[in-house]
């Protein structure tokens, strides 16, 4: 898919509640209010809001503002040195009204040995020629202590997707543990690009109201659907403190319309 036909519809599933927003942008590096003495250089701010945690030994789960004219990294800092850290998931996360990238990323990855002392992300400025010079070419978090693992919250399991009638299904998961701040059924269906004049497939977070164990969700079912893009799926995360449920744990329950 081309990136036009990408942005166009990111664009449209925006005011849907869709779950790849771009929102949440990270602001350029500017300057901290001065202090101290006149003609001090004032402190700068990080580019780069973000927090990171253990998700396991290896796994590690950083979140973070987004700009999407960056193209982002995580390193971690070993000793005297600072490695980058091979992805493993990645996807964007709605925290109540704001929008967050969170990245797992594995430390172990062809290098097993201590744990990293801190993580940092850096975004490096994508096609620079296409930019004002004043934009820029590299942006920076702090340094991130990661949490310990016990921050990450766990996702209730799915329990059944039952079809009610030839349009609607039930969604059924187990209770919530922990009192996390968000329940979310996530669910990936076809979504149509009145811009574009397509159908294609896009994941949607759907916030659970506190106590629900089901929710029912319409299939789409419009005949110019394409065949490959027809299967719904659903599956359950969890968002706590700042942190999010473990992404490469997410097993999609597929269902046909």
């Amino acid at each position: 898919m081309t990136s036009r036909i990408a942005a166009a519809i990111a664009t449209c599933a925006l005011s849907l509640g869709a779950l790849a927003s771009g929102a949440g942008v990270a602001t350029a590096t500017s300057p901290a209010p001065a202090t101290g003495r006149a003609g001090d250089t004032p402190p700068l701010r990080p580019a780069i809001n973000a927090r990171a945690a253990a998700v396991d030994g290896c796994s590690y789960q950083v979140v973070r503002s987004h700009d999407s004219r960056y193209v982002y990294s995580v390193s971690g800092v070993f000793g005297g040195g600072a490695r980058e850290l091979t992805p493993q998931k990645e996807d964007y996360v709605r925290f109540s009204d704001d929008w967050r990238k969170v990245v797992q990323v594995d430390a172990c990855a062809g290098e097993r040995g201590q744990a990293p002392t801190a993580l940092r992300v850096t975004g490096k400025l994508d096609h620079p020629e296409h930019y004002d010079p004043s934009v820029p070419r590299m942006i920076h978090s702090n340094d991130l202590k990661p949490a310990a693992s016990s921050v990450i919250p766990k996702a209730p399991a799915l329990t059944s997707v039952d079809r009610l009638d030839a349009a609607t299904v039930r969604v059924s998961w187990k209770p919530a543990q922990g009192n996390p701040d968000q329940v979310i059924l996530m669910e990936r269906k076809p979504f149509y690009s009145s811009e574009l004049g397509l159908w294609h497939p896009y994941t949607f977070q759907r916030d659970i109201q506190a106590g629900a164990t089901s929710m029912d969700r319409k299939l789409e079912r419009h005949p110019d659907i394409p065949p490959a893009s027809r299967t719904h799926a659903y599956w359950m995360r969890v968002v706590n403190g700042g942190f999010v449920s473990d992404l490469r744990a997410e097993k999609p329950a597929p269902v046909e319309p």
